[in-house]
C-alpha cells in the first residue's frame, strides 16, 4: 500500500499541486516514488524505469535506482560546481598537485556535501514477497525497510512515521487496518509545509497493482474525519471528568507533590 500527494517542487523554492500523481510504474507489481525536486527525481524514475529488461527482482530494481541516483548527482556536482572552474572529476583529481590547496580543499568540501534534493522509494512483490527500499543522497546503497515494514520521504515523512508508530503497524496488520493506517498517515503529514492536500493511492499485490479510486478515495476520507471526531470527542470528555486538584487548598505550601 503506497500513497501519495501531488505537491510539486521545482528549483526548490517553488511549489505547486500537479495534476499528474507521483507514482511511476515499475513493473508490472512495482511503483516508484520521489520526493524533492520534481525534475530530477522524474529524471532517475524514467531512465531506471526504461532500463529494466526481462523481470527484475524488487532488489535489483532498487539496485539500479540507487546506482542512477549516485550517477546523476555525480553529473549534476560536476557541472554546478566544477564545469565553472573549466575543470571535470578526471581533471580536478588529476591536478591536485597544481591547484591550490585551499582550493583542493573548498572544492572537496563542497562535493562531499552536495546534496541532490531527492529521496526515491520504491515499493513491488516479487517472488519473495513484499519489499519496500528507499534511495536518499548520495545514492548507494539502498536501503531496505521490510523489517519497519513502512517509510515515508518528503518534508511530512516525520508526521507520517510517527502516525505508523502510533498506530502500532506492523507488515503483518490486516489488510483494511493498512489501507486505513496509511491513507490517516498521509493526512496527517498535511500539516507540514510542502505536503499537498490531494491524494493518489495504490495497493501492490502479487496479482498487480489496484490504484484507488476517487469513490474509494472519497469513503477513506469520511472515515478518517469520523475517526479523527469521534477521538477529539472522546478526549474531551474524559479531560472535562478530570478533576485537578486546586491549588488554594495547598495552603500556600510550595515544592514537589510526593507522588509525582
Amino acid at each position: 500500500m503506497v500513497a501519495t500527494d501531488r505537491m510539486v517542487s521545482l528549483g526548490g523554492f517553488i511549489e505547486f499541486e500537479h495534476a499528474v500523481p507521483k507514482m511511476m510504474t515499475a513493473s508490472t507489481r512495482a511503483l516508484a516514488m520521489s520526493a524533492g525536486d520534481a525534475l530530477i527525481g522524474t529524471q532517475i524514475l524514467r531512465e531506471v524505469v526504461a532500463s529494466l529488461t526481462g523481470s527484475p527482482t524488487i532488489l535489483e530494481m532498487a539496485q539500479q535506482l540507487a546506482a542512477n541516483y549516485a550517477a546523476t548527482r555525480t553529473a549534476r556536482l560536476e557541472q554546478n560546481l566544477l564545469a565553472l572552474r573549466g575543470l571535470t572529476l578526471q581533471s580536478f583529481y588529476g591536478a591536485h598537485n597544481s591547484l591550490s590547496p585551499q582550493i583542493v580543499m573548498m572544492l572537496d568540501q563542497q562535493m562531499q556535501q552536495f546534496n541532490l534534493g531527492v529521496e526515491v522509494v520504491l515499493a513491488g512483490v516479487d517472488e519473495s514477497g513484499a519489499h519496500i527500499y528507499s534511495v536518499q543522497n548520495p545514492g548507494q546503497p539502498q536501503t531496505l525497510h521490510d523489517v519497519i515494514g513502512y517509510v515515508a520521504i518528503g518534508s511530512g515523512a516525520i508526521h507520517a512515521i510517527q502516525s505508523m508508530i502510533g498506530f502500532g503497524h506492523t507488515g503483518d496488520a490486516d489488510y483494511h487496518e493498512t489501507v486505513f493506517r496509511v491513507y490517516a498517515s498521509k493526512r496527517r503529514s498535511e500539516v507540514a509545509p510542502g505536503v499537498g492536500l490531494d491524494t493518489d493511492m495504490a495497493v501492490i499485490e502479487a496479482g498487480g497493482i489496484h490504484w484507488l479510486s476517487g469513490e474509494e478515495l472519497e469513503q477513506l476520507r469520511g472515515i478518517y474525519e469520523e475517526f479523527e471526531g469521534s477521538t477529539t470527542a472522546a478526549l474531551t470528555k474524559q479531560l472535562a471528568a478530570f478533576k485537578l486538584g486546586d491549588p488554594k487548598a495547598d495552603n500556600g505550601k510550595s515544592g514537589t507533590p510526593a507522588d509525582a
